[in-house]
């Protein structure tokens, strides 16, 4: 599904400051936009849309309707947007000029994973309401922490941002559902837990130059993504994320002391997809750059 051009679509004379094209995360998608004011194309969107305001735009108001529902919001720093799957929207308008608008997009199979894994077929994306001016800290809390991943790319932010997702994914069901699901029992696989984050911890060190997902790890511990997301930091006292770019990391400062491998092979194999993004994550966590780094301790 190609998230990107739905906002191209939606969005023709906005402004595109960041976008997650190209960074190949799965099952999510996200764009950073500037919106002059004016209408909107009509649309029916294909994935959830999740809209949420990183800056107040003071007097703008969007209006808009959708399944026969009209709203006007103001737009302040963490004002939200829910537009769902097959919600037909016709009539949008922004009053004013807004800067930093985060548009983040989830596909129909997320719900439906969600849906599978804690059995209730009431979970679907397409049963989400259709609400504007959500007050919801910890939805702000999750797209802000996908916001920073998508203007400062780090080691590991492809799983931090897959992670998200699924916290999104069930923040959503669980809150803006048409029918809550109830509270049901989670399997229980503690005992062989160990064993399984241990299996998943040599696979990490093993693959670091590869783009790793939650998915993919969860599976080599034979866990579905979010028993496996909270298994493991039960078991190591790190979110995955954390654990492979502390990882990445320490590999990254091991190839800098030899001053054979190039500064460029140092973060293609710790797992950065350019050079630029390894420096800045880089000195953000050492406090130098690699080349002050390598100049120091080699």
């Amino acid at each position: 599904m190609d998230f990107h051009r739905h906002g191209a679509h939606k969005f023709p004379k906005a402004g595109l400051f960041a976008s997650s094209a190209g960074r190949q995360w799965n099952g999510v998608a996200a764009e950073l936009r500037s919106h002059p004011a004016g209408d909107l194309p009509a649309i029916v969107p294909t994935q959830m849309e999740i809209t949420l305001a990183v800056r107040r735009s003071p007097d703008a108001h969007v209006s808009r309707k959708g399944a026969g529902i009209r709203q006007r919001t103001p737009v302040a720093s963490g004002t939200i947007w829910l537009c769902p799957i097959g919600v037909g929207e016709d009539d949008i308008n922004i009053s004013a000029p807004l800067d930093e608008i985060l548009h983040i997009y989830l596909p129909a199979e997320r719900f439906d994973h969600l849906a599978a894994l804690y059995g209730d077929a009431r979970i679907r994306a397409d049963a989400v309401r259709y609400l504007a001016g959500v007050e919801d800290p910890l939805l702000v809390q999750i797209g802000l922490s996908i916001h920073q991943e998508l203007i400062r790319e780090s080691s590991a932010g492809r799983m931090m941002v897959e992670a998200a997702a699924l916290a999104l994914t069930a923040r959503i069901a669980q809150a803006y559902g048409h029918d809550r699901p109830e509270t049901r029992a989670r399997p229980t696989t503690d005992a062989a837990s160990p064993d399984r984050i241990n299996r998943a911890v040599a696979f990490i060190r093993d693959n670091l130059e590869r783009d790793l997902s939650v998915a993919e790890i969860a599976a080599v511990a034979c866990l579905s993504p979010f028993h496996f997301t909270r298994m493991f930091k039960r078991v190591t006292g790190k979110t995955p994320y954390a654990f492979v770019s502390e990882e990445r990391l320490k590999r990254a400062r091991r190839l800098l002391t030899e001053r054979k491998i190039s500064l460029i092979d140092v973060a293609l194999s710790s797992g950065f997809s350019s050079q630029g993004s390894f420096n800045t994550a880089f000195k953000r966590a050492v406090g130098r750059t690699p080349g002050e780094y390598r100049q120091h301790y080699s």
